[in-house]
């Protein structure tokens, strides 16, 4: 049986090589081994970010009130469409000044999506409606449709978005 002791100041972790007969390669900043398949000593560059994602900026319009809070919404399918925003992808509340307000989501796979604004005029972070079911607050959707006697559908307010950068307009009303 072999007894290994410690050697002042060395480790045995880092004997523990040299006792077994292995080669360790080098390693490089964060960890990273410095060795790759491409060849011996060849470094490893960590991927860069993910550029096939979207971006998503949306401007809001409001010429019946100059001030408060919109609430935007960003959805990825019908469900819940256009009212109940539990179910949007990601909500954002911002702020209304002179009548405008901007809002953007980011790092989005490319895909259809939607995007919902009301003014949330007494900041309860609800969509208002009055006994009837009638809106009490302005609202609007992606594609400023506007249907009469009943909410826009997903598939009207739908946005095609590609991976980069892109800029919708929504009017509240």
């Amino acid at each position: 049986m072999t007894v290994v002791r410690a050697v002042a100041g060395v480790s045995l972790l880092a004997l523990l090589p040299a006792l077994v007969g292995a080669r360790v390669r080098p390693a490089c900043e964060g960890g990273v081994s410095c060795a790759s398949p491409s060849g011996p000593g060849a470094r490893q560059v960590p991927a860069p970010a993910d550029v096939r994602q979207a971006r998503l900026d949306v401007h809001v319009t409001d010429e019946t009130q100059a001030a408060g809070l919109a609430g935007v919404a960003l959805w990825f399918g019908d469900r819940g469409f256009p009212e109940d925003i539990s179910h949007a992808l990601r909500t954002v509340y911002v702020a209304l000044v002179d009548g405008e307000a901007h809002a953007a989501f980011e790092q989005l796979d490319p895909g259809r999506y939607a995007v919902t604004v009301y003014h949330d005029k007494n900041d309860n972070r609800e969509f208002d409606k009055n006994w009837v079911g009638m809106p009490r607050e302005a609202w609007g959707v992606s594609n400023n449709v506007r249907p009469r006697l009943r909410a826009p559908r997903f598939d009207e307010a739908v946005l095609n978005l590609s991976a980069g950068e892109h800029t919708i307009d929504i009017r509240i009303e």
